[in-house]
């Protein structure tokens, strides 16, 4: 009886927080579009801006109709436009080639440092703990000013960094969009790693002679990875907006992000904005919620059947 109760209030709690980030998401998206009508730009020369509900309420009220004519086929009619595929693929095959990048430059940072005897450890630690406050767009305008300095003086160029028609660069909003996040996945793989140097296994598998970079990278590495995922989420959502943000510095034209934007300034209608913005959200979302899975099942699970 009282598993019955606690699964279905498990149940109902679950719905009501579905339907709570549903609801809170509408009405962010409806705020955002109708912050504007709360200002009254048609005013005379040397008059003060003024400020009015009623464009406010008309311009909600407007939205929220708009989203009465949600319908599954105006869902499939928005997903088969080539521009928003031609969006989606170029989007997320940066996303992909930067997830890539991030976790082999992440690990490789990693071992490398925790590998290297402490002294010469925590002077790489320090050096690394100043990426951790580094904003993005100083990182982006560092990039930028090297690749032009060194096709003005040497004619020499790194990558292209703008397209031209269907044309998108790669190389540079990868770089840009996964080097910070790699660096902090590293930083955070160490810290990690160091926690757990003082656990009693990795004393014993000092004794039975197995080899530091052997223990770590099987052993301690399974362990950390519960506490490792859930910076992982940090480091998606880091890589998502740092996408977003160089797409639209760079104006790449077929990008999701952009029509996103488009949408936001000349859009008519809310629902292609909404059924971007969840394109654009949801494969980032169903990665992390795979990452959970795979880290409970493989890892949490079967922590106890694995022998040092």
């Amino acid at each position: 009886m009282n598993n019955g109760f606690w699964t279905i209030k498990k149940v109902f709690t679950k719905a009501f927080y579905t339907l709570a980030l549903i609801g809170t998401f509408l009405l962010g998206i409806a705020f955002m579009l109708s912050f504007t009508s709360i200002f009254n730009f048609n005013r005379k020369p040397g008059e003060h801006l003024a400020i009015s509900f009623e464009g406010f309420q008309l311009r909600l009220q407007t939205i929220f109709t708009q989203l009465m004519d949600f319908s599954f086929k105006s869902v499939l009619d928005f997903v088969k436009n080539p521009n928003v595929l031609d969006g989606f693929i170029n989007s997320y095959k940066v996303l992909g080639l930067s997830l890539v990048a991030i976790i082999l430059l992440g690990s490789i940072i990693g071992f490398i440092v925790i590998l290297l005897p402490i002294k010469l450890r925590r002077r790489f630690h320090q050096f690394l703990d100043y990426f951790e406050g580094l904003p993005d767009l100083l990182f982006i305008f560092i990039i930028n000013m090297l690749n032009i300095y060194l096709l003005k003086e040497f004619n020499f160029k790194i990558f292209p960094m703008y397209g031209f028609g269907s044309l998108q660069p790669v190389a540079f909003p990868v770089i840009v969009t996964s080097f910070l996040p790699a660096v902090l996945f590293g930083l955070y793989l160490i810290k990690c790693m160091e926690e757990e140097e003082v656990a009693h296994y990795v004393q014993l598998g000092y004794s039975k002679g197995l080899s530091r970079f052997y223990l770590y990278s099987v052993y301690m590495l399974r362990n950390i990875l519960p506490v490792l995922s859930l910076k992982f989420r940090v480091i998606l959502y880091m890589m998502l907006s740092n996408l977003i943000l160089v797409e639209h510095m760079y104006h790449y034209k077929t990008t999701l992000t952009n029509q996103i934007l488009d949408q936001v300034f000349r859009g008519e209608h809310v629902l292609p904005l909404i059924y971007a913005i969840i394109i654009l959200i949801l494969p980032v979302i169903i990665l992390e919620f795979l990452i959970n899975l795979i880290v409970k099942e493989t890892v949490i699970r079967k922590r106890g059947e694995f022998q040092l």
